[in-house]
């Protein structure tokens, strides 16, 4: 019996006449890809050779790698995530549709932007002055401590009865260095972002290659790519940025004591193992469909295949495998940044967890659970929104 539901049914979109034709053009979003990297490529030349200093000294500009590698990683987010989305109205509609159904889904999304918007503006935004002694060890706004028999105490907030109380002038607080617990919560969310980010652009490559490689070639390939993983994966990324950043490459710049390159480069490079795995089971249950022999028999290329038709099918895998490695990425470096073993844990959640600071524990303990669950809820909502609202095609 015929389906009366065509909107539901999941048939394949495949331009024949681009099939047919067998050589590859190249489309707009690919020549704007090119563009985009060739111009981050000449800035970074700039920025190198003719201003280490500053990129732009009007604006106090200045980028070092790991900022570099959150601009590719940002230009390849735009290519094949924003693009897509805007360029097929139709589909991205009904992503939209099956998304704002499910609450989880919502309640997820609206964490991780707030966890994003706090990261873009919130270091900016709390950073009005500089840490003061005289300002040490005061209390979150709401709270209230006995300091009536405390020597050389000063009380931002007001105080009664021998009492302290909050000011939102410190709205979580301060250490007892006198930092705003908020301003080094803020900076540590950023620090988390860019790692995360960076991080995950690499590992989505790699694991995309590697995966869908063995997943379509089959046979040796598939054998020697999978026992590679099989090895890669018995040396946990932690402990290569530990041996890297303390015996063999404590010398050279930008790696002493594991800089945040150091820690994006390392954990993109040695943490993809199960993502490729994910990937390479979808690519071989999705080569043997009926839409990538029909390409195939219209003359497509193995290229081409893999490009317009695999790759976007396994889109749901992937991003859900890297939204659940993002958390786990940020645990990492606090942990190194609370080991004492990365440059930029002064500007880490692990900054605050350290037993020299007192203060902000439970903050930062209590972000990042809610960032774990919800990083880990919305991949899943994610999968099934792909999978409910997309066309094969």
């Amino acid at each position: 019996m015929p389906s009366t539901s065509l909107d539901d049914a999941r048939f394949t979109a495949i331009d024949w006449d681009d099939e047919e034709r067998g050589l590859p053009r190249p489309r707009w979003r690919t020549v704007g890809l090119v563009l985009a990297l060739a111009v981050l490529a000449v800035l970074f030349a700039y920025d190198f050779l003719a201003r280490p200093q500053q990129l732009v000294g009007a604006l106090n500009w200045d980028l070092n790698r790991i900022d570099w590698l959150l601009l590719i990683s940002l230009v390849l987010l735009g290519r094949y995530v924003l693009f897509p989305l805007v360029a097929d109205r139709r589909r991205t509609r009904r992503y939209v549709r099956a998304f704002l159904g499910r609450p989880m889904a919502l309640g997820s999304a609206v964490v991780l932007l707030g966890f994003v918007l706090v990261a873009l503006v919130g270091p900016e935004a709390l950073d009005r002055s500089w840490a003061r002694l005289r300002h040490a060890n005061q209390p979150a706004f709401w709270e209230k401590v006995y300091v009536a028999d405390a020597w050389d105490y000063h009380c931002v907030g007001e105080m009664t009865n021998g009492y302290c109380h909050g000011s939102l002038a410190y709205p979580l607080g301060t250490t007892q260095y006198g930092e705003s617990i908020s301003l080094l919560l803020a900076r540590g969310t950023r620090v988390a972002l860019v790692l995360g980010v960076s991080a995950a652009m690499i590992m989505g490559i790699v694991a995309t290659a590697v995966g869908t490689t063995a997943g379509y070639v089959g046979g040796w390939v598939e054998d020697a790519l999978t026992s590679y993983v099989d090895v890669q994966q018995t040396v946990p990324g932690m402990v290569v940025f530990i041996v890297l950043a303390t015996l063999f490459l404590g010398n050279l710049a930008g790696v002493t004591q594991g800089g945040l390159f150091a820690v994006a480069v390392v954990f993109g490079l040695f943490d993809w193992g199960g993502i490729a795995r994910l990937v390479r089971s979808e690519v071989s249950t999705r080569r043997r469909a009926g839409y990538v022999r029909a390409a195939q028999s219209a003359g497509a290329t193995d290229l081409g295949v893999i490009r317009r038709h695999i790759v976007p099918n396994s889109t749901g895998t992937i991003v859900t495998a890297l939204t659940r490695r993002i958390p786990l990425l940020v645990l990492a470096q606090t942990l190194l940044a609370y080991l004492g073993l990365h440059r930029a844990g002064s500007k880490s959640f692990g900054r605050l967890l350290r037993p020299d600071v007192e203060g902000g524990t439970s903050f930062v303990v209590t972000l990042l659970v809610l960032l774990t669950i919800s990083f880990s809820v919305f991949g899943d909502e994610i999968r099934q929104v792909l999978d409910q609202g997309a066309e094969v095609a």
